[in-house]
C-alpha cells in the first residue's frame, strides 16, 4: 500500500517537474526572439501562449494545431527578420525539445528542428556556411537522440501498460479479475472514503449447471452473464470477477449511494440477465447477493470483504435469488471472524493447538484397534473454538496449511511414543483440500515419519471426497506415492458428495468411512440401512476396510455387526480424548486383553 502510495505522489512530482521545465525553455526561447528582434517583436509574444496552450490541450486535433500556429510564428517572423545564426547553437535547441514534450515518441521535434535549420538557408551569407552547418548537424543531432530516446520510452510506458491492462482483466469473461478488484481496494483504503458498497455475486447451485449442461456451456452462460451485467450497470459501479461463479460489484456513492444501490439491486432483479438460450431452450440462472457498505466497516476495506462475504453466506441460506444486507445483527459474527483469522497466526507459536484421539474399535470384538487425531484449539480469551468455526476460516486464508504440518508431525510424534509404551495404535490425520492443492504433502508426511521414526504402516491420511475431486491427478498421484511408502489411505465421509463407482474403482485408497448422516438413522429409516450395507458390501467386495463414524447406541452398533462392517467409532465407546486420557483407555484395553488370553 505505501509502495503505491509512494508511486503516485512521485508521478505527480515528475508531472510538475515536467511541466517546469517546458515553462523554462519555452521562457528562454521567448525571451531570446524578443531580445533580438524588434520588428517583429510583438509577433514573437503570441509564442508562448500558443506552446502553453498546445501543453495543456485535452484534444490532439487542439494540440496539433496550437505547435502549428507556434512554428508558423517562428517561421513566419524568422523570413520578416532574419534569426542570428548564433540562436541555432543557443536558445534555439529548446525548440525541438519543447516539441519532444508536447509530442514524445513522435516525429513533431525533428521536423521542427530541420525546418528552423532550413528557414536560414535561403538569407544564410556564404562565409557563415560551414558555421551553419556544424550548428545544424548538432542541432538535428541532438533533437534526433533526444526523440529516440522519448520514443522508446513512450512504447516501454505503453507496453507495460498493456500488461497491467491484461494483468487486470479475466481472460474468459474480459471484466476486470480478482487483481483488479484488490488494487482498487488498496486505492480506496488510502483515500479513506466511506461513500463506497460492496455487492457480492454468486450463482446459485453453479455445480448443477455444470453438471447437467456441461463445462462449456456454463462457461459460456457465465461470460454471457458477466456481459449482460457490464452492459446494464451505470457508469458509477464497476464490475470484477473474483474466480468460478463469483463476482463483485463496486458501488462508488459520491453522495448518492443508497439511490444507486436501489438502481443496481433493480437491474439484477431483471428477468433479462437470467434467461440464456441453451439447446432452443431457455435455461434460467439466479444468483444470490450480499451487499456491506465501506462505512459499516470504519473504512477497513479487509473487514469490509469480510462483511459482505458473510452477508452472501446469509443470502445463500435465504434460498436462491436472495439479496441481504450486511446488519448489525451480523457484526459480532464478523468481529469474531476477523479475530479468529488474526489469532490463527500465533496459534501454532503459542502452542494453542493440541489433538484429541477418538478410538477406532472392530466391531466384532470391541478391541481398540486405532485412533483419529482430531484439532482441538483453546484460545486464552476466546476459550474453546469449534474446529467448524476456524478450520472453515483457516481454509480460506490458506493458514490451513501450516496447521495441517503441524498435525501431521505431532500425530506421527505421539504415536511413536505410544509405540515405546508397547501399544501399536493406528494413527488417521485428515488432510484439507487446501493442503492437498498448496503443499507437497507428501514431502511434509514422509518427513514428519523419519524425523519421529515413525513406522509409516501405522498412519492413515484421511481425505473427503471433494479433496479427490479437485485436482484429480495431483492427489491420485500423492495418493499412490504415500501408499508405496506404507501409508494407508481412508476417504472419509463418504456418500455425501461425488461417490461413484467409475472413480471408487480407480483411486488408489484403503479405507471408507461412512458419514454419520448415514449411520444417525440407519435403525429407524431403511433406506439409510439399505445404504449402509450397500457402502459395507462394495467396500468389502472391493478389498477396502469399511469404518462407520458416529456411533452412538447399541441399536446402530448391532446394526453394523450384522451387516459386518470392520470397525466404528464414536460416542458409544469414547469421546475423543486428550493424549493422557487416551494413554489410560489404552492401558485398560492392554490390560483387559491379557487378561482375556488367561482365560
Amino acid at each position: 500500500m505505501l509502495k503505491t502510495m509512494s508511486w503516485v505522489e512521485n508521478r505527480f512530482d515528475m508531472r510538475y517537474l515536467a511541466y517546469g521545465v517546458f515553462a523554462l525553455f519555452v521562457s528562454l526561447v521567448t525571451y531570446t526572439l524578443v531580445s533580438e528582434h524588434s520588428t517583429t517583436r510583438w509577433l514573437f509574444t503570441f509564442y508562448p501562449f500558443l506552446m502553453f496552450a498546445a501543453l495543456f490541450a485535452n484534444k490532439k486535433a487542439y494540440k496539433s494545431r496550437f505547435a502549428v500556429a507556434s512554428l508558423a510564428i517562428l517561421l513566419g517572423g524568422g523570413m520578416i527578420e532574419p534569426f542570428e545564426l548564433d540562436a541555432v547553437e543557443e536558445a534555439f535547441i529548446l525548440i525541438p525539445l519543447s516539441y519532444v514534450m508536447l509530442f514524445p515518441g513522435s516525429l513533431w521535434p525533428i521536423a521542427s528542428a530541420v525546418l528552423l535549420c532550413l528557414s536560414y538557408l535561403y538569407q544564410l551569407p556564404e562565409e557563415d556556411f560551414d558555421e551553419f552547418i556544424e550548428d545544424a548537424i548538432e542541432l538535428v543531432a541532438i533533437t534526433v537522440f533526444a526523440s529516440l530516446m522519448v520514443y522508446y520510452q513512450v512504447k516501454l510506458k505503453l507496453q507495460m501498460e498493456r500488461y497491467q491492462r491484461d494483468s487486470f482483466t479475466d481472460f474468459s469473461t474480459g471484466v476486470l479479475n480478482r487483481t483488479a478488484f484488490y488494487h482498487q481496494l488498496d486505492i480506496i483504503q488510502q483515500k479513506d472514503d466511506a461513500d463506497y458498497a460492496l455487492m457480492l455475486i454468486d450463482v446459485d447451485d453453479f455445480k448443477y449447471v455444470n453438471d447437467s449442461l456441461g463445462h462449456s456451456t456454463a462457461d459460456k452462460i457465465l461470460i454471457d452473464l458477466a456481459q449482460r451485467l457490464k452492459s446494464l450497470l451505470p457508469s458509477y459501479v464497476t464490475l470484477y470477477r473474483l474466480g468460478g461463479d463469483e463476482f463483485v460489484v463496486l458501488v462508488k456513492g459520491e453522495g448518492l449511494l443508497g439511490d444507486r444501490l436501489s438502481c443496481v439491486e433493480f437491474i439484477f432483479r431483471n428477468d433479462y440477465i437470467a434467461k440464456y438460450p441453451v439447446n432452443k431452450a431457455t435455461y434460467k440462472v439466479t444468483f444470490s447477493t450480499g451487499v456491506a457498505l465501506l462505512e459499516d466497516a470504519s473504512n477497513d476495506v479487509e473487514l469490509w470483504c469480510k462483511n459482505v462475504d458473510i452477508a452472501l453466506k446469509r443470502a445463500k441460506s435465504l434460498g436462491a435469488g436472495s439479496i441481504q444486507w450486511y446488519d448489525s445483527d451480523m457484526l459480532s459474527e464478523t468481529v469474531r471472524a476477523h479475530q479468529i483469522e488474526k489469532e490463527i497466526t500465533y496459534a501454532i507459536e503459542e502452542s494453542q493447538f493440541s489433538l484429541a484421539y477418538q478410538p477406532k474399535v472392530s466391531t466384532d470384538t470391541n478391541q481398540l484397534m486405532g485412533a483419529e487425531a482430531l484439532l482441538r484449539w483453546v484460545h486464552p480469551e476466546l476459550g474453546v473454538i469449534s474446529p467448524v468455526e476456524f478450520i472453515a476460516i483457516a481454509e480460506k486464508s490458506t493458514q490451513i496449511v501450516p496447521i495441517g504440518r503441524w498435525v501431521i508431525n505431532e500425530a506421527c510424534r505421539q504415536g511413536k511414543e505410544w509405540l515405546q509404551q508397547g501399544h501399536q495404535i493406528a494413527i488417521s490425520i485428515n488432510v484439507s483440500t487446501v493442503q492437498f492443492v498448496h503443499d507437497d504433502v507428501y514431502k511434509v508426511v514422509s518427513e514428519a515419519l523419519v524425523k519421529h521414526a515413525f513406522p509409516a504402516h501405522f498412519l492413515e491420511v484421511e481425505i473427503t471426497e471433494t479433496t479427490l475431486m479437485k485436482q484429480y491427478d495431483k492427489v491420485v498421484e500423492n495418493c499412490n506415492k504415500l501408499r508405496k511408502l506404507g501409508v494407508t489411505v481412508a476417504v472419509d465421509d463418504f456418500g455425501v458428495a461425488y461417490s461413484s463407482l467409475n472413480y471408487l474403482k480407480r483411486l488408489p485408497i484403503d479405507v471408507l468411512k461412512i458419514d454419520k448422516s448415514f449411520i444417525d438413522e440407519c435403525v429407524e429409516v431403511h433406506t439409510d440401512h439399505m445404504l449402509v450395507k450397500t457402502i459395507i458390501q462394495m467396500g468389502q467386495n472391493m478389498g477396502k476396510r469399511v469404518v462407520a463414524e458416529g456411533v452412538e447406541t447399541a441399536k446402530q452398533l448391532s446394526l453394523l455387526q450384522e451387516e459386518q462392517c470392520d470397525w466404528y467409532q464414536g460416542y458409544l465407546f469414547s469421546k475423543p480424548l486428550y493424549p493422557d486420557e487416551f494413554s489410560k483407555l489404552l492401558d485398560s484395553a492392554f490390560i483387559n486383553n491379557i487378561m482375556s488370553g488367561y482365560q
